[in-house]
Order: C-alpha cells, then structure tokens, then sequence
C-alpha cells in the first residue's frame, strides 16, 4: 500500500483517535503523541488493512491500548516516586516502624497481585493512584457501578486472603 492510499483510509479518523486520546490521558501532548504512535502502527500493519472490516474500530482500539500501556506505565513511574518518597520520610523511622511499613506495602502488593487481572487494575486505578470512579470508568471501559461491585468484590476476597492467612499463623504457632 503506498502512502497516500494508506492517508486517506486512516487519516479520516484522526480527530476522533485524538480525543479519545486526550480523554484518556488528560494531556495534549500525550495525546498527540498516542495518536502518531497509533499511524506508525498502523503503517506497519498497513498491507493487512484491506482484510479488517472496520479500520476505524481497529484505529480506536490501537489507541485505547496505548493509553492503557502509557497509563500503566505512569502509574509504575509513580509508584517508584512514592517508594523514594517513603524512603526519604521513613528516615526519621524507627527501624521496626519501617519494617513494619515495609512489610504491611509488601503484603498489599502480595494481595492485589493475587487478584484477578480486571480487578488488579480496578485496585491499583481506585486505592493505590487515588482515581474516582469517573475517572476510571473510561479507562477500563466499564460502567461506574460495574467498578464499584467489582471493587467491592476484591476488597472481600483480600479481606479473607487475610483472614485464612491469620488462621494459618495461629494454628502454626499453637
């Protein structure tokens, strides 16, 4: 496919592919870049284009993911921040305060990776980057009530990963 038929089969459906960019990420410039990476994907792709029935649907699922990857992606970044940032306050610490601190994020990280995968990223987006429901909805393309119960659903499953690793401790100990 040469360049200017691959223009104007994909080049129709950049104003939607960048605000559902812009909606997603919050940030023009991000924005702007997602959507070039979603063209430079599509180039590779574009001897395959003829066979999708929809580019257009392919063009916004290609931009949904990238969001989601450079979301998750900050999310990382800024999980490191807060750890430097714990680091630095945690100085001040006593050493059994800090283990304890330590040992209690651990086991959070332990029980939200033991979830299932939607529900791992639905905690992760509400508690750990402090999002609200809104603001997640769009991101994991569910409904707002669908996050609540699905939220409410993990919250009861560490509760009792806790609760059967509590007893275990007991009875090791007795």
């Amino acid at each position: 496919m040469k360049s200017s038929a691959f223009k104007l089969l994909v080049m129709p459906y950049s104003s939607r592919l960048y605000r559902m960019a812009f909606r997603l990420m919050n940030n023009r410039e991000e924005a702007e870049d997602i959507v070039q990476d979603v063209y430079a994907k599509l180039w590779e792709m574009r001897n395959e284009l003829p066979d999708y029935n929809s580019i257009e649907a392919l063009s916004m699922k290609i931009t949904r993911n990238l969001c989601l990857d450079h979301l998750r992606r900050r999310k990382v970044n800024q999980d490191a921040l807060k750890a430097e940032k714990y680091k630095l306050e945690g100085a001040s610490a006593t050493p059994a305060d800090e283990l304890e601190k330590k040992e209690e994020a651990r086991l959070i990280q332990a029980l939200i990776s033991a979830l299932p995968e939607p529900q791992q990223t639905l905690v992760r987006l509400r508690h750990i980057e402090e999002k609200s429901f809104e603001e997640i909805a769009p991101l994991v393309n569910m409904k707002v009530n669908a996050i609540r119960v699905s939220i409410s659903r993990a919250r009861q499953q560490m509760r009792e990963m806790v609760e059967k690793q509590h007893s275990s401790w007991k009875a090791q100990k007795s």
